[in-house]
């Protein structure tokens, strides 16, 4: 374990009387951390266990975009503009406590529309209109097939910097993180959990929280609870693009080109339905490829610098679960956030941290 994350718990009998409760988070993603940061901030008692490395998994395989609008999902839109505003204040907090630069900053980001009825869709959903002309003014190496597009503005984070950033904060105030630690089972008794069991022996804990990305389904039957998430993967390229670039996001459909500050551009990202296997597969970065080919015609001549994938958490009607389990008093679930999980971890935080007594 690195030096960043070694147990820091505070025992004086004076500090204790100021804890509010014995948490114990299963989960290491940017969802874990955000929720441990902010339990940490009010002053509970956290433990948290990660099976790997902090966000090893699909945390450190998103792009880092902050965009409610795109890929919204029923529900969770209100949600995630919920979520978006916290982040200046949360940005804010961590980077001092933690010391570290979680590259925040707002962007641009185009939506573009390459057909009559889904300009018309696009426009009614807010945000300012560029017509045709107006989008290669904007970016002059968008395709000429374009008819306009929604221009917002938005926000973007590095999600490595982040998921670390909000671990070093908890663990400042007193967190203990455990990395190559999973949770193997719950001791349940009375509707309630009393311990969670590790390899390294049993934790108990006031309250339980699951936090396990798509693995939640399978520490959740642990307690006996049935969690109905499953993986999805989502495959990533960082390009090289030569001479062209671009300065805003542009998105259209489930795919989207994220400029870097170093000039790269993220190219991402696929839907599929592969069970846990997270290596990159030739349909599917090919699938990438024409994306980019058809939004930019220039990056036909990109060179493609590394590509990989993620594992994101996905329920039956989209919507991420986020409470307290029936018949469990003390045990709650936080998982199913798909595309949105560092937009919506802020948010995902304080719900958890509204619940917990």
């Amino acid at each position: 374990m690195s030096e960043d994350y070694r147990t820091n718990v505070r025992k004086s009998s004076r500090d204790n009387l100021f804890r509010m409760a014995r948490v114990v988070v299963v989960g290491g993603g940017v969802i874990g951390c955000a929720i441990a940061e902010r339990l940490t901030l009010e002053r509970h008692q956290v433990t948290l266990l990660e099976r790997d490395q902090l966000g090893c998994r699909a945390s450190g395989a998103a792009a880092g975009e902050l965009s409610p609008h795109s890929e919204s999902a029923g529900g969770t839109l209100e949600s995630a503009v919920r979520s978006l505003e916290m982040f200046p204040e949360v940005v804010a907090r961590i980077e001092k406590d933690s010391g570290m630069r979680v590259e925040y900053h707002l962007q641009e980001a185009l939506q573009p529309a390459f057909d009559e009825r889904e300009a018309a869709r696009l426009k009614a959903t807010g945000g300012r209109w560029l017509d045709a002309q107006a989008c290669r003014d904007a970016e002059p190496f968008l395709t000429p097939d374009v008819l306009g597009a929604v221009l917002r503005q938005e926000a973007h984070v590095t999600p490595p910097r982040f998921v670390r950033a909000l671990a070093r904060c908890a663990s400042a105030r007193g967190a203990e993180i455990r990395e190559g630690a999973p949770a193997m089972g719950f001791a349940v008794a009375g509707g309630e959990v009393q311990q969670v069991i590790t390899s390294e022996g049993a934790i108990e804990a006031d309250w339980f929280v699951i936090a396990a990305g798509p693995w939640s389904k399978e520490v959740a039957m642990g307690a006996g609870v049935n969690v109905e998430v499953r993986p999805q993967r989502g495959q990533l390229a960082l390009l090289n693009p030569g001479s062209v670039s671009l300065t805003r996001t542009v998105f259209w459909s489930t795919g989207y080109l994220v400029p870097k500050p170093d000039g790269t551009i993220v190219a991402g990202s696929t839907e599929e339905d592969s069970g846990f296997d997270d290596r990159p597969t030739v349909a599917g970065i090919a699938t990438l490829m024409d994306f980019a080919h058809r939004v930019v015609p220039g990056l036909g001549g990109a060179t493609v610098e590394r590509t990989w994938a993620g594992l994101r958490p996905v329920t039956p009607d989209g919507q991420p679960v986020v409470g307290a389990v029936a018949g469990i008093a003390n045990l709650i679930v936080a998982t199913g956030h798909h595309r949105k999980g560092i937009l919506l971890a802020p948010f995902a935080a304080a719900t958890v941290a509204a619940a917990i007594k």
